[in-house]
């Protein structure tokens, strides 16, 4: 089988047809590292050769596309991913990454890639036959780092040619391939394992206004109080557990306030629960979100 890749000085795959002919092309076998030649003549096909002439090396199409993959998230340094569980994201989006390291050990696992955004790790694994064992993910869930993984095997079953544009679209803007491993997505029949996702947040009364009298508070079952607002025009409820915790949402959604309490969960830990639409925040920072809400209130007093 003839060689129609080889691996350049800047160890990147590159086609026949991307070099200079002979040695000028400054390449080395994908396979055993050799210095290869460019043979690039009028009669043959073209293609790369040994330098000592020795039978060409077998090299494994798994191996390549596993290897181009990286190279090209690498060169670009951007990847698109789908929504990230547990946030508010509901569409993917372009990922762009400040830097990225290959083959980089951590602890005791080695991902595909090591990247870095808003000084946060992210591990991407590229899988075409090898996918990421129990093991691994275990450990990556101690480590608390988001890992995606991307299934490569459609294009092994598409006969793309690597390195081609095709290819490195696929990779870089596909979807569907692509899997967060951590965090996890929730079932939709899999109960969250809090105390905002185990009981149906209550229906708050209109009637009632945020402040501290009796009427404005009532004590449901289960030990939540409940509180309704009115911010920027929206109404905002919020429930406080008997833990000292608080659930925040809109009734109707609002994209200045939203940002906010994004915002106040960077800042004191909270996080969103898609299922519920509610922004979580625990003690001692849920005492201050609810002072905010308090200050910021606008319902008309009785």
């Amino acid at each position: 089988m003839l060689m129609n890749i080889a691996i350049n000085d800047l160890d990147q795959i590159v086609g026949i047809k991307q070099v200079e002919r002979g040695l000028a092309c400054n390449c080395y076998c994908f396979e055993c590292s050799e210095p290869v030649v460019a043979r690039k003549g009028e009669k043959n096909e073209h293609h790369f050769a040994h330098s000592s002439n020795k039978e060409s090396c077998h090299i494994n199409s798994e191996s390549i596309l596993h290897k181009f993959a990286k190279q090209v998230i690498m060169e670009k340094k951007c990847v698109v991913l789908p929504p990230l569980p547990e946030t508010d994201e509901t569409e993917a989006k372009n990922w762009q990454f400040s830097s990225l390291v290959a083959e980089q050990a951590v602890g005791s696992i080695r991902p595909d890639l090591l990247a870095s955004i808003d000084n946060e790790m992210l591990f991407i694994e590229v899988a075409v036959t090898s996918f990421v064992d129990t093991h691994k993910l275990n450990f990556i869930k101690q480590l608390n780092i988001k890992t995606i993984e991307i299934d490569l095997r459609e294009l092994l079953k598409r006969n793309v040619c690597i390195p081609s544009d095709e290819a490195a679209q696929f990779i870089l803007e596909q979807v569907d391939n692509k899997k967060w491993l951590y965090p996890e997505a929730k079932k939709p029949d899999e109960p969250l394992a809090d105390w905002l996702s185990t009981t149906p947040l209550p229906e708050i009364n209109t009637n009632h206004v945020a402040d501290d009298s009796e009427e404005s508070q009532s004590k449901l079952p289960n030990n939540y109080v409940k509180h309704r607002f009115i911010i920027n025009n929206v109404w905002v409820d919020a429930w406080v557990f008997n833990d000292g915790g608080i659930s925040v949402k809109t009734v109707s959604y609002n994209p200045e306030i939203v940002a906010l309490l994004k915002q106040w969960s960077k800042e004191g830990g909270g996080r969103y629960t898609p299922k519920f639409k509610a922004w979580k925040y625990c003690n001692p920072f849920s005492h201050t979100v609810l002072l905010r809400l308090r200050e910021m209130d606008t319902t008309p007093k009785l």
